[in-house]
């Protein structure tokens, strides 16, 4: 992976509908890259793998997405 593959995988997180995600960081290692950052589900990180392996199909990705926990509020707020 080189720089141009870098930019090219940041710009189809960004982009790509199925995506849109400007909040995961590409870093590149030895034998791919990782994505960093955090998605709302588990489902959503296999959506963004998998339309990775689409584009870069020779591309070794590793995913250390976090997971962000958003619950239903247990209260009412007042204005």
């Amino acid at each position: 992976m080189n720089e141009y593959t870098e930019g090219e995988v940041q710009h189809l997180l960004a982009e790509d509908p199925r995506i849109a995600e400007q909040g995961i960081r590409v870093v590149r290692v030895d034998d791919g890259m990782v994505l960093v950052g955090e998605v709302e589900s588990p489902d959503r990180c296999a959506q963004i793998e998998a339309v990775l392996r689409e584009a870069f199909p020779g591309l070794k990705v590793r995913c250390d997405l976090g997971i962000t926990r958003v619950g239903v509020p247990q209260e009412v707020e007042r204005l």
